[in-house]
């Protein structure tokens, strides 16, 4: 009985030992990495309003801010639907600001209509409660037709209406 015992304490304490090693270079300040994620906001009636996925998500709480990569964001709206992808992305602790960086692409569609619209550049601000966006940077505007090149935006999704701030350039398709 004592051997069995001995024994069997032997294979338990081996197999503890043979457990996972524990994961090197981590830094203790991050609260939290998210792989893999997807997140989805809907409003006071239930519908959904706003879809974020991407292969990384990191917390760093001592600067309150959140790091995505390679984020894909999709803003549901009454007629229209705005998709919204970038290199990398930071989000506020209160989820109100939104900074895209790298290249950056805004897309509005109607799918009622199937018109759309695309602007192109490399950092944009979100303001997510009044879904305001502005860059100071070189953007490009294409629906397929026309297109119009800027330095600087400032885009209100509410109601559809974009001002240039400079150096603008159209080229308009004749109907």
């Amino acid at each position: 009985m004592v051997l069995l015992s001995a024994i069997s304490f032997w294979v338990s304490r081996s197999q503890e030992e043979d457990g996972p090693e524990p994961v090197a270079g981590l830094d203790p300040e991050l609260d939290y990495v998210l792989r893999d994620f997807e997140l989805q906001f809907f409003d006071e009636a239930g519908q959904p309003t706003m879809n974020m996925r991407a292969p990384l998500l990191r917390n760093n709480p001592k600067l309150e801010m959140g790091t995505v990569e390679q984020p894909v964001i999709r803003l549901n709206q009454a007629g229209a639907t705005w998709d919204l992808t970038s290199e990398l992305a930071t989000v506020t602790a209160d989820k109100e600001h939104v900074q895209l960086m790298g290249q950056v692409q805004v897309r509005r569609s109607e799918p009622e209509t199937g018109n759309w619209v695309e602007l192109t550049t490399r950092e944009v601000m979100i303001e997510v409660t009044p879904q305001t966006a502005t860059t100071d940077q070189p953007v490009r505007i294409f629906d397929g037709f026309n297109r119009v090149d800027a330095i600087g935006l400032e885009l209100d999704m509410t109601t559809k209406t974009y001002s240039l701030k400079q150096q603008v350039r159209a080229t308009y398709a004749v109907n």
